[in-house]
């Protein structure tokens, strides 16, 4: 399977693990555990779906080890974001992390855009790995905002303003989500350009 063919079968898996993932929520509704449990699996696959497009997609290959290292980073923080639920309720129940009154404080997409700008820093400044990090956590961050916009908006928060958009229209959120690795590896682009003698990297197979 040549270059272009794999990265449209990754974007149509993409594309299956956000609807197959919602479509699931849904239908669970007797146990709220269950429910937040595939929520929050489902925030986990698409931000490691979309990390593995974008390292895939580098020209500079970073080794196996690193590879899994950076998918295994943007798989947790886009899970662990919704913890931010029980630290705002200040609470363990499940109950009061779900009926808050307030947007907890990770979902402010202000982060986003803040982390999105390190990102830029980073690939002047610092080294590969850090750079790959930072760009491990926007995609984490960016896909789970995304998500959760289609049901609640996008929410920024700053001194400056508190404004929070309409609900995001789903078909809206897929094209973002599937745009989102193409950014990540245009700023990244320039960055590892210049990188060479990197071992090649072997594909992680998505089932």
């Amino acid at each position: 399977m040549n270059f272009k063919a794999l990265l449209f079968f990754k974007h149509v898996i993409l594309c299956c693990v956000c609807v197959f993932g919602d479509k699931l929520t849904e239908y669970v509704q007797k146990s709220a555990l269950l429910r937040a449990c595939i929520d929050n699996a489902t925030h986990a696959f698409i931000g490691c779906v979309v990390a593995e497009i974008t390292l895939h997609s580098l020209k500079y290959q970073v080794s196996h080890q690193e590879y899994c290292l950076l998918l295994f980073v943007a798989l947790i923080v886009s899970s662990f974001i919704d913890l931010d639920h029980f630290i705002e309720a200040r609470s363990f129940s499940l109950q009061d992390a779900t009926h808050l009154d307030r947007r907890p404080f990770l979902h402010n997409s202000a982060i986003c855009l803040a982390t999105f700008l390190l990102l830029i820093l980073a690939k002047r400044f610092a080294d590969i790995k850090l750079t790959l990090f930072i760009a491990m956590v926007f995609i984490a961050l960016s896909t789970h905002h995304l998500r959760d916009a289609t049901r609640r908006g996008i929410w920024i928060k700053s001194p400056f303003q508190d404004s929070n958009t309409p609900a995001l229209p789903y078909a809206v959120f897929l094209g973002l989500v599937n745009i989102i690795p193409h950014v990540v590896h245009h700023v990244l682009t320039n960055t590892f350009s210049s990188k060479t003698n990197a071992p090649n990297m072997k594909l992680v197979e998505l089932v």
